[in-house]
């Protein structure tokens, strides 16, 4: 829908002044009684939302954030002038939500108060210092009314609203700065007199956006941790929360004063010294001017840590518990098994996922750069919609990509929303495009998904053979040209991104034969079946060795990722399963490393397989266990970001393999499945559960004396086969206990 369409003749206001953290007021009578009242409202920007002095819900962080409107260089910095972004003819969308507020109106005077933030929409600087935004922060909102007499009336957003200035002093995503001295907490109840507020200005509509009501996930606080202190000085305390969180410390303050300040800051790690590691901070920072409060905390943005340290410039901070904070995503699924560290892997990629699902993303990592990256994003989808109850949040981020696309050439960027700056590379990153929106409709059934956005993904397959120069994807454009990113052998590793990427296109082709075949699209399905065929033929020109059947040296799992995608042979395999056995550690990348474990188990090499996975060499999962971390790390040597889900890929085929939970090929939602398990030597009990479309799915394993015990339970929509070791047979509904 179109802004006229949601908001009728209502207007965007912002504050005057260039001022972008404003109070935005709004009073208004009522004569009758209400029989219905909705509210209709965005925010461009962060948001807390009011009536008659009552919030209108715990959400935090209103809106999602989205490929807003279209941004101008003049707007940004001048290093981002000449980037191509600019010429980019992409899409916009904002989002919207719907409130019943009629309980919450009475027959007198009413106000709705809105406190705004910068948000994502002007997000402050970020990691490298670097300020972008889209514009100035603006509300927009209607309220439309019907009496019990049935006469009906709007209140609108317009030239009548007024604003002050707020408690806020820097309120971006990586920021937060409070006055509190300035905070009004009566500010949006009726007898508040705002008659010396300012006039708001009439802000421009972005017109060239489409407007969807939000029906995402929204953050908010989870739970609670307690925090200890580990380092107390005269100045200064230090305090660990036990787990690297996402979220913000309750601090408490004494003997602190009117105008005396605090501040918070945050890490990953301490240093040798007991301090908080600076690199690891990501100037991730909080500070409150006080109002003689006792209890000081953020409310527009999250961090992500484990320690923090505190200190005023007068009086003592301490803290008892931090608030944990992410999108309100639930874990469906449940995993057990006899090995620790199989265990460890699983927890700690739940605890890194749902941390990295915030304002409507499945985000990179929640402290330095907090985006909706392709490559992470696409790479974690099947696993995401499989073990999460995510299906709104990954809907809304499909919009987010299709609407990154660049409609002339094809492209699509490389974080949706996009962000200028952010590296990927074509194959990888941009291929979210075609298997997010595949991945959400084998988890969900949803064909309508496919129909509408099938013109897109074939426009990316057009500009991934546009970028390919003798038969393989070459870089096209100015900015970043990765392939199997932040391998331990270097971050863009040793392996050519030209050789990832055009696997990675005849991946993407391989997803378009089974679309077009689902869309009765048989005349694609064969040109695609073509391309492959001339793709694979280049691909061994330049990168196979006949003599060896290895591709790229058989090097940071080129075999895996080759196998993935149909080519090579026995020894290709082979070699592949001899290098790892021997090398027993992880020389991969975040795309590699996926395909490594699933390419072993799917050739039978599963002991191989569990051997890299519990591993205790230096890149290795164990490795992270053994320094006490709770989330997965970004890198296998030296890495940024404690809290970056992607080596979580691997957990996939706990279920798909190890407990041999599978759709069979033409299934959707489940309908259909079979349970095939892959005998491990050194597993002697695994269990797990998943929360389908169809129903949940449990499969018990226990290696006994006599045999192996599968106790199995099977939902009423879904038909099954038990498949294991020459042994088949259906599966009936409810349990099945079955020992071979």
């Amino acid at each position: 829908m179109k802004f006229i369409d949601v908001f009728g003749k209502a207007k965007y206001v912002s504050a005057t002044n260039n001022y972008q953290f404003p109070y935005i007021r709004k009073s208004f009578h009522l004569d009758k009684p209400v029989k219905r009242a909705e509210l209709f409202v965005s925010v461009l920007g962060f948001s807390e939302l009011y009536i008659n002095g009552k919030k209108l819900t715990e959400d935090l962080y209103l809106f999602p954030y989205t490929q807003y409107n279209k941004q101008y260089p003049e707007d940004l910095p001048a290093c981002c002038a000449d980037d191509p972004f600019f010429n980019d003819d992409i899409s916009y969308t904002i989002l919207y939500n719907r409130f019943d507020i009629k309980n919450l109106l009475q027959k007198s005077k009413n106000v709705i108060g809105i406190i705004v933030s910068g948000g994502w929409y002007r997000s402050g600087e970020d990691k490298h210092g670097t300020f972008r935004n889209y514009g100035a922060t603006k509300v927009c909102f209607r309220i439309k009314i019907e009496f019990e007499d049935g006469e009906k009336r709007e209140i609108l957003s317009g030239e009548d609203c007024r604003w002050q200035e707020s408690f806020l002093i820097e309120a971006g995503v990586f920021h937060e700065s409070q006055d509190e001295r300035k905070e009004i907490l009566n500010f949006s109840e009726t007898d508040y007199d705002d008659s010396d507020w300012n006039k708001v200005c009439i802000a421009q509509i972005p017109n060239e956006s489409e407007f969807r009501l939000n029906d995402c996930p929204a953050n908010k606080i989870i739970r609670y941790v307690q925090a200890k202190c580990i380092k107390c000085t005269d100045e200064y305390a230090i305090y660990d929360v036990g787990e690297n969180i996402t979220g913000f410390p309750i601090l408490k303050s004494e003997n602190v004063q009117e105008g005396d300040s605090i501040f918070c800051v945050y890490s990953e790690e301490l240093d040798e010294n007991g301090e908080l590691n600076e690199f690891h901070s990501y100037n991730q920072n909080t500070s409150f001017v006080s109002d003689g409060r006792k209890i000081h905390n953020l409310r527009f943005t999250w961090h992500g840590f484990r320690y923090f340290k505190v200190w005023a410039t007068k009086g003592t901070i301490s803290c008892e518990v931090c608030a944990v904070v992410h999108a309100d995503v639930k874990n469906t699924s449940e995993f057990h098994s006899d090995s620790p560290l199989l265990n460890w892997i699983y927890d700690a990629y739940i605890n890194s996922q749902l941390q990295n699902y915030q304002c409507g993303l499945p985000t990179d990592c929640p402290q330095i750069e907090r985006k909706g990256y392709t490559g992470d994003g696409q790479l974690l989808a099947d696993l995401g919609m499989m073990l999460f109850d995510s299906k709104k949040i990954y809907r809304k981020w499909i919009q987010d990509i299709v609407d990154c696309q660049d409609s002339k050439t094809g492209f699509v960027h490389y974080t949706a929303p996009c962000f200028i700056g952010c590296g990927g590379g074509p194959g990888g990153w941009s291929i979210a495009i075609i298997s997010v929106p595949y991945a959400y409709y084998k988890a969900y059934g949803d064909k309508e998904i496919l129909i509408e956005f099938y013109p897109k993904m074939k426009k990316y397959l057009r500009f991934m053979q546009d970028s390919s120069l003798n038969g393989v994807v070459e870089k096209s454009r100015e900015g970043w040209f990765l392939g199997d990113w932040e391998s331990p052998r270097g971050r863009n590793g040793l392996l050519p991104p030209e050789f990832v990427n055009t696997c990675f296109y005849i991946l993407a082709l391989k997803q378009m034969i089974k679309i077009a075949e689902v869309l009765g699209n048989s005349e694609d399905a064969l040109d695609y079946e073509k391309r492959i065929i001339e793709l694979s033929e280049n691909i061994n020109a330049r990168f196979y060795n006949a003599e060896t059947g290895d591709y790229c040296e058989n090097d940071q799992g080129a075999n895996a990722i080759a196998l993935k995608v149909g080519l090579g042979d026995c020894r290709t395999v082979e070699n592949l399963a001899k290098r790892y056995n021997h090398l027993c550690e992880f020389d991969t990348g975040i795309f590699a490393t996926k395909y490594l474990i699933e390419m072993l188990m799917e050739y039978g090499y599963q002991e191989v397989a569990y051997k890299m996975l519990t591993s205790e060499k230096e890149c290795s999962y164990a490795s992270w266990k053994k320094r006490g971390a709770t989330t997965l790390y970004e890198s296998w040597r030296n890495a940024r970001s404690y809290n970056h889900p992607m080596f979580g890929s691997v957990v996939e085929y706990f279920f798909s393999y190890l407990l041999g939970i599978r759709q069979v090929a033409n299934s959707v939602a489940y309908q259909k499945v079979e349970i095939k398990p892959l005998a491990v030597n050194a597993l002697k009990k695994i269990s797990g559960s998943l929360q389908t479309a169809s129903g949940r799915i449990s499969v018990s394993i226990d290696c006994l004396e006599n045999g192996t015990r599968f106790v199995i339970y099977i939902p009423e929509n879904m038909e099954a086969n038990f498949i294991y070791k020459g042994t088949t047979r259906k599966l009936q509904i409810g349990k099945n206990d079955i020992i071979i």
